[in-house]
Formats: structure tokens, C-alpha cells, sequence
């Protein structure tokens, strides 16, 4: 019983309020309203039948409910890691539509799997690795992808080609081709998504434009002109069952599980955090993990596919007032009414409809305001973000991303060998050591020189520091002490401590003594003790630069 009492469900509903209810009640209606035309949009999108998009909408929500850790945040199915599924499972089910399913489901096990056990070793920090750039880059190359896998749907063409670039030229080439009817539809459907969501964002602009094109089919029979429908789907709870994949099928998927892991953590880590922040209470990013986790496994054995964290869906129950998690059993439970009672009038939904409603949602993704702010701000990462775009479209979606991740490892290595450094000097009337290429009058102390390295002491940073300390002390005449400001170095290896001792014994062969200033604890404790056998010791290390400068006998003599 204790442990039952420690579920994040019962610890949020606390001190729940009576007034709170219409307004979560409200939510989960409006939740709902958005998952009957996004999801099956989504489950097409990952080559599952739309039902399998209604499935993904009950236990998942459910299953977030008891174990994550946010009030307020909605799981459901994402773009993003319904294009990687897709591009995980197609090649290797063959064309056969229940290997397909049967591998998705497996997949969507796996993802679960992968973030159970990240969230109990206590790995929510690894979501942390994708940076601003790749993600960016990352779905904007994404929703270029998705729009070229539904632009043929909603205007009824038939394309072949398989790779995305490919595509769009197929698409160009076939322009003349297009089905009036269907092309109607879907433009239609287009433009009613856009101008509702322009002018009041919290009207389900999907669900109306849904209903509308379905009473349209049905009305005017627009199957008999070239629309194409849904036809019926299966009526009834789906059966909870695990996906039967082999053993060896399973393995292969691993990568592709734990990329999509990656990416969906990313995604509910940073949403969950954000909501949080807004709604004036805490997070836990394992608790996140574990709750994501449970979704997805709850997912797999009811005949869904992979779920993250929904933005979108959260933003709107937010929007009306919502509080807890009792919006997203709401949701969980009429969901499950529509699939016993109102599959019947799905069947007249149109496939350029839904084209058109996965359309409009991915096309979110590319943030052009934000992709703007990094070309203005820093053009190597809008590059990265770029390359990561490039990647997805050009050679595919995990392709893409490794590559992005790769490129900002690298950048991040760049920065990191060649840091901001500065000599330091004193400015009459302040206190402190201050830039001397940056402070209006700063000066050096004679015979002094006080260096500062903006970054940890490492393997890949030793020899430019040591160049640097050897330059600088060239550069006048009469320097007899040389005081590394170690207050920005964070940290430092083996070999970056052997420098060090190296460059004392140097400097100390032609009369310059090398003292350290302002070192943490960590730094100070390696430099000084007996494990590298180098020269420094307590005398050598100072707590701060003044310190070290007055032992010396060279004060700053300022007014």
C-alpha cells in the first residue's frame, strides 16, 4: 500500500479541487477532438492502418496518467518518431502488411523497453546531448520528408519513387495528372486547418475540417468522382497481445529503438520541463522516462505504435484550464467510446483529408523564425542545423541525425581546443584583474603576466595552452612570474597536468616562476599530489591572483 501511495498519479491529485473537474473534463474532450483526425494521420504516416492511431490514443494516455511524472502533459503519436518508424520497418517487412504490424509493434516494445530502463538508471541527462541545432534542423528535414510521402495522397496522385528527393521531382513531373476531385478535398481541407488555426486557435480546426469532408463523401457520394475513403474501420477495444516478432528482428531494431528513444525523450523531457515552469510545479525527468516508457510498452501489446510527448494537445488542455492528468483518463476513456460506437461514419473520411491534416501539423516543425535567429547569432550552428535537414531528406531520417550529432560534437570539440583566453591587468580606480583587450585602460603589472583559459585543461587543449604561456611570456622584457587564472577551468586530465608541470620546469630554466591562482579543488588536488609526479606543490597554488602577485613582491600599484 505505501508503494501505491508514492504512484506520481496519486501524488499529483493532492489537494485536488472540486472546480478543477469541468475544466479537466473539458480537456479531455478537446484532446480527443484532436487524436481522431491526427492520430490515424500519424499511424498512416508510420504505414499502419488509422485505427492503429485510435489504439495508440487509450492505454498509452493511461499509462503516462499513473506513471509520469508531469499534471498536465499528453502522450500521443508524433511525426517525428512516425517516420523513423516507418524507415526502421519497411525494408524489412517486405511489402507484407502483418510483418509490418508485427514488426511495429515490436519496435514500439523495444522504444518502451529502452526508456523503462534509462528512467530507472537514472539517464534522463542523456536527452540533454541533442542540441537546439539538430533538433531543429532534424524536423524541419523531417516534415519535408512527411510532406513529400502525403503531398501525392492529397491531391491524388500516384508516385513511385521511394526517396524523398525523388519524390518531389515525380510530383512536379505529374502536376497535369492530378484528381480535381480529390485535390479539392484536400486543399480544402488545408485551408480550413490554416484559417481556423489563424483565428482561434483553440477550435479543432482538424476535427471540423474531419467531419466535413467525411458528410461530404457520404452526401455526395464523392467515392463515385475519384475521392477516396478510409473504408470501414474495425469496431471494438483492440485485443492486448504481445507483437509476435522474432528474436533476430527484435535485435536488428535495436538502433532504431534507441534513436527513436532518444528522440522522443528529447521531445517529452523538454515539453514536460516547459509546462512545469509555467504551471508553477515540479518535474522529475526519470519519472518522465519511466511514464513515456510504460506508454509505449502499453502501446505495443494493444496494437499501437511508439508515443511521445504532444505539445500541441498539451498547449490546448492547458488552454482551457486544465490541471491534471484527469484530462488525459478522459481522453483515454472517450476514445475508447468512439471505437465501440462511431467507427461506422469514419469510413466516409477522406485519404486527401487526412494528407492534408499531417500535412498542416508537420509543417510546424520547421521553425523559420528560430533557423533566422541562429543565422543572426551564430552561423555554425545554423549550418549544423542545416546539414542536419540535408541529412534527413537527402540520405534519411537517422542518417540525418547522426549526422547533425556528429557536427556538433565537433563543433563542440573546436570550441573547446581553442577557447577564449585573455591576459589580465589592472584598471586604476577597480578592483580585480580585468582583460586587458577588452577593459578601456587596463594595463599589465611589469614583469608579470596573469593568463586566463576559458575552459578545461584537456589532452586536445594542452599544447595550444602551453604555446600560448610560452608566446605571451616572450612577447616583453623582464618577465620573472607567469599566473595561470585557473578560476574558468572546470576541470583537467592526466596530460594537461604533465603540461603543466613540463611548462614550470621551462620556464623555471629561464628564470620565470609559473604559480597557479584561484584553482578548484579537483584541478588543485591533481596538480599537487604525489600521482603525477610533477613539480607543483601548496607554495605554487594561491586562492587568488592578488595573492600570487603579492608574493612575488609585484603589487598592483593603482589609484
Amino acid at each position: 500500500m505505501h508503494r501505491l501511495a508514492r504512484l506520481p498519479i496519486l501524488t499529483s491529485l493532492r489537494g485536488y479541487e472540486r472546480s478543477w473537474l469541468s475544466r479537466d473534463l473539458t480537456a479531455g474532450v478537446l484532446i480527443v477532438a484532436l487524436a481522431i483526425p491526427l492520430s490515424m494521420g500519424m499511424a498512416e504516416l508510420a504505414g499502419m492502418p488509422p485505427v492503429a492511431g485510435l489504439y495508440s490514443c487509450i492505454l498509452p494516455l493511461v499509462a503516462y496518467a499513473f506513471f509520469g511524472s508531469s499534471r498536465q502533459l499528453v502522450v500521443a503519436l508524433d511525426a517525428s518518431t512516425a517516420a523513423m518508424l516507418a524507415a526502421a520497418v519497411a525494408a524489412l517487412a517486405g511489402g507484407d502488411p502483418l510483418r509490418y504490424a508485427a514488426l511495429a509493434g515490436g519496435l514500439t516494445l523495444l522504444v518502451g523497453a529502452v526508456l523503462l530502463v534509462a528512467g530507472i538508471a537514472r539517464l534522463g541527462l542523456i536527452a540533454d546531448f541533442l542540441s537546439e541545432p539538430v533538433l531543429l534542423g532534424y524536423q524541419a528535414g523531417l516534415a519535408l520528408v512527411v510532406v513529400a510521402s502525403q503531398l501525392p495522397r492529397m491531391l491524388g496522385l500516384t508516385v513511385e519513387a521511394d526517396a524523398t528527393l525523388e519524390r518531389y521531382l515525380e510530383i512536379l513531373r505529374g502536376l497535369g495528372e492530378i484528381e480535381p476531385a480529390a485535390a479539392a478535398v484536400g486543399l480544402a481541407t488545408f485551408a480550413t486547418v490554416v484559417l481556423l488555426r489563424r483565428w482561434k486557435p483553440t477550435v479543432p480546426g482538424a476535427l471540423i475540417a474531419l467531419v466535413a469532408a467525411a458528410l461530404a463523401v457520404f452526401v455526395f457520394d464523392l467515392e463515385q468522382r475519384g475521392v477516396a475513403a478510409l473504408g470501414r474501420l474495425p469496431s471494438g477495444l483492440p485485443d492486448l497481445a504481445v507483437p509476435d516478432v522474432a528474436l533476430g528482428d527484435l535485435r536488428t531494431l535495436v538502433p532504431a529503438a534507441a534513436a527513436i528513444a532518444l528522440v522522443a525523450a528529447a521531445d517529452t523531457l523538454v515539453s514536460s520541463r516547459a509546462f512545469a515552469v509555467r504551471g508553477g510545479y515540479e518535474v522529475k525527468a526519470n519519472g518522465d522516462l519511466i511514464g513515456l516508457g510504460a506508454a509505449n510498452i502499453s502501446s505495443a501489446v494493444s496494437g499501437g505504435i511508439t508515443a511521445s510527448a504532444s505539445a500541441a494537445r498539451t498547449a490546448v488542455a492547458e488552454s482551457v484550464g486544465s490541471r491534471s492528468q484527469v484530462a488525459g483518463l478522459t481522453a483515454a476513456t472517450l476514445m475508447a467510446a468512439v471505437l465501440l460506437f462511431l467507427t461506422g461514419p469514419l469510413a466516409y473520411v477522406p485519404v486527401a483529408t487526412l494528407a492534408a491534416i499531417v500535412i498542416v501539423a508537420v509543417l510546424r516543425l520547421i521553425e523559420l523564425p528560430t533557423l533566422r535567429t541562429l543565422w543572426r547569432v551564430r552561423r555554425v550552428e545554423w549550418a549544423i542545423a542545416i546539414a542536419a535537414a540535408a541529412g534527413v531528406v537527402a540520405i534519411g531520417v537517422l542518417e540525418g541525425v547522426v549526422i547533425a550529432m556528429g557536427l556538433s560534437l565537433l563543433d563542440f570539440l573546436w570550441r573547446t581546443t581553442r577557447p577564449r583566453d585573455a591576459v589580465l591587468g589592472v584598471v586604476p580606480g577597480r578592483a580585480g584583474y580585468h582583460d586587458v583587450a577588452r577593459a578601456k585602460g587596463a594595463r599589465t603589472l611589469p614583469g608579470v603576466l596573469v593568463y586566463r583559459f576559458g575552459a578545461p585543461l584537456f589532452y586536445a587543449n594542452a599544447e595550444r595552452f602551453r604555446t600560448r604561456v610560452r608566446t605571451l611570456a616572450r612577447r616583453g622584457d623582464g618577465t620573472r612570474l607567469v599566473v595561470v587564472d585557473a578560476s574558468t577551468v572546470s576541470d583537467i586530465d592526466v596530460t594537461a597536468g604533465r603540461m603543466l608541470g613540463e611548462l614550470q620546469e621551462e620556464l623555471a630554466a629561464r628564470g620565470v616562476r609559473l604559480v597557479v591562482a584561484e584553482a578548484l579543488r579537483d584541478v588543485r588536488e591533481l596538480l599537487v599530489g604525489d600521482e603525477l609526479k610533477v613539480d607543483f606543490t601548496a607554495a605554487d597554488m594561491y586562492d587568488t591572483v592578488d595573492e600570487a602577485v603579492a608574493a612575488a613582491g609585484v603589487g598592483p600599484e593603482v589609484s
